[in-house]
């Protein structure tokens, strides 16, 4: 009987209770704007229902951050920062877990099943309020969650209090609700274990950050005066990460309430990541695009020759690839039918990878094999 009730502490929290006022007004005005409060249910992938409060900053931007409360918590965390961002000029989501506070669903996983949670809110809100990028900002179980999975659209994360394995995260916990020796509480947790798994269909190792997600940029934040989620795994994950990433320490226990400057600094560095994907993007092409930007010079019934070569490049070293180049065209004309005829068409690579004369060396091979007739294919432009 001890050890179900026990389980049940870990798997079925009590849930915070809040009402629809918590939430925020509907409509606030703002120096910049006006800030609208979209109350929204949407389906994950058990069939419980999420409740979301999606903040639409008008005028209208298709950026938005979606804030994942932590263990025990619920959307109220986020609701305070929403009108923070919105002074950025960013849309701001924050939502219930399955099985936390309005939100349908009589168990916690740690992340196993709220990952997907995630996912779904992702392509709902995409899908409904037209947004084209995203940036997760997570706390504690959140944080976690939010590395379980790479999701669609997300150009960055902010991890806030982040623990890396649950074994250490439980025993942590069992600490500070009691007074017993740590050796104790591991083997308790042994003993537990097995139940929590069973009855939540998940493995504890399921749970476990090996190494950081380095193609993603990254904000850590943590504090050295937590005493259930150590500054040390937010450090490891900081030194592990390869890719561009930040971090910011913290004075205050692991539920202390977030400074505004903090929130501040947080909503200005989502900002930052924003603008730079844009334009990043905006340089990027597709061969697919390029043939649909010259078909008003050729019929719409006309083909255009695409080397078949630099096609297959595109679509396997796509991620390594910053933009495609065309520096000149001709509309030839071929059978009564206008054909593009590219004169040069190259995939410029990382600047770090491609310096002095390998640049030069690229060039010369490039248009050595795309003024190779025999390596050209014919493509209609409607596929």
């Amino acid at each position: 009987m001890y050890f179900e009730q026990e389980c049940r502490k870990f798997l079925r929290p009590r849930r915070l209770e809040y009402q629809m006022f918590d939430l925020g007004p509907e409509r606030l005005s703002l120096t910049n704007g006006t800030l609208f409060k979209h109350e929204i249910s949407i389906i994950n992938r058990q069939g419980h229902q999420l409740k979301c409060s999606f903040f639409e900053i008008n005028p209208i931007s298709d950026c938005c951050i979606i804030y994942c409360h932590g263990f025990n918590g619920c959307r109220v965390e986020g609701v305070k920062y929403a009108h923070v961002a919105a002074q950025y000029n960013l849309n701001f989501c924050t939502f219930d877990f399955q099985g936390c506070g309005h939100s349908q669903g009589d168990l916690i996983t740690f992340g196993y099943l709220e990952q997907n949670d995630i996912t779904c809110i992702i392509l709902d809100i995409k899908k409904r309020f037209q947004q084209n990028q995203f940036i997760l900002w997570g706390r504690s179980l959140g944080a976690t969650t939010i590395q379980l999975k790479k999701q669609p659209y997300v150009s960055g994360y902010v991890l806030d209090s982040c623990f890396t394995d649950l074994n250490k995260a439980c025993v942590r916990m069992i600490q500070k609700s009691t007074s017993l020796p740590k050796l104790i509480i591991k083997s308790v947790l042994y003993l537990l274990k097995g139940k929590i798994e069973s009855q939540g269909n998940f493995k504890f190792d399921d749970i476990k950050i090996q190494r950081a997600d380095s193609s993603v940029p990254t904000l850590y934040i943590c504090s050295d005066q937590d005493t259930l989620i150590k500054s040390k795994n937010t450090i490891g994950l900081y030194q592990q990460h390869n890719g561009l990433r930040d971090l910011i320490k913290i004075q205050g226990e692991h539920n202390d309430s977030r400074s505004l400057e903090l929130i501040n600094q947080i909503c200005c560095w989502c900002k930052e990541r924003f603008q730079i994907h844009r334009q990043f993007s905006f340089h990027e092409t597709s061969p697919i695009e390029i043939r649909k930007k010259y078909q008003h010079l050729a019929g719409r019934n006309s083909l255009i020759r695409t080397p078949s070569d630099i096609v297959t490049k595109y679509d396997i070293n796509r991620q390594n690839l910053n933009h495609c180049q065309t520096q000149s065209t001709s509309v030839l004309k071929y059978n009564n039918q206008h054909i593009i005829q590219p004169k040069k068409l190259y995939f410029q690579e990382s600047p770090q990878k491609i310096i002095g004369s390998q640049t030069k060396i690229l060039k010369q091979q490039m248009s050595y094999e795309i003024g190779n007739s025999n390596k050209f294919i014919r493509k209609p432009i409607f596929d």
